[in-house]
């Protein structure tokens, strides 16, 4: 009869192949230092992972956070909050996607864990948000949702790629272009 796994060991593989992987990429992140960074030994990994590719995609599948979409009767409030929900470091976000594009052909389990239990929830959650302003008559009507999506997350990402600054003030500044852009013209009575 084998002993259950120690879930404390679980979870320090886990945060220390995110840790790895937002600063190297999956490429370079290795199973040793994996467990240099999460205090255990090999073994302790290989026990709950046949190989790197399985761990990551473990990892990507449960350990990164949804993304909300909560009602606050406030459309751009709403926005503004799942806007300021992306990730602060761009380059490692695109590390961590470039290196899984990059491993597409061997691994496709690993940019599909990143699509099904990141990239597609999100959106879906920012569309939902956009479409319920659309609803409410805060955002233009004519407006393809899925482009007012991607004009939004777009943007960042150009930048990051561009290796110009995407800090807290551009965000403000982008997402302020952004909202004029879709916003609804109101009708005074």
């Amino acid at each position: 009869m084998s002993r259950p796994l120690d879930p404390d060991v679980g979870d320090a593989i886990a945060g220390a192949t995110l840790r790895l992987l937002a600063q190297r990429g999956f490429a370079a992140t290795t199973m040793d230092a994996v467990a240099a960074e999460a205090g255990v030994g090999k073994p302790a990994i290989y026990r709950r992972f046949r190989d790197k590719a399985a761990l990551v995609a473990d990892v990507i599948s449960r350990q990164l956070p949804v993304l909300e979409a909560p009602d606050l009767d406030d459309t751009r409030a709403e926005l503004w909050q799942a806007f300021r929900g992306m990730p602060r470091d761009g380059p490692s976000y695109l590390r961590l996607i470039g290196g899984l594009i990059a491993e597409q052909e061997r691994h496709p389990e690993l940019i599909e864990a990143f699509r099904t239990a990141i990239l597609l929830p999100r959106r879906a959650a920012v569309l939902s948000l956009i479409e319920r302003g659309q609803a409410r008559g805060d955002i233009r009507a004519d407006l393809d949702a899925q482009w007012a999506l991607d004009a939004l997350a777009g943007p960042i990402l150009a930048r990051v790629f561009a290796g110009d600054d995407t800090g807290p003030a551009w965000r403000g500044h982008a997402f302020d272009t952004w909202w004029r852009a879709i916003a609804a013209e109101r009708q005074d009575p």
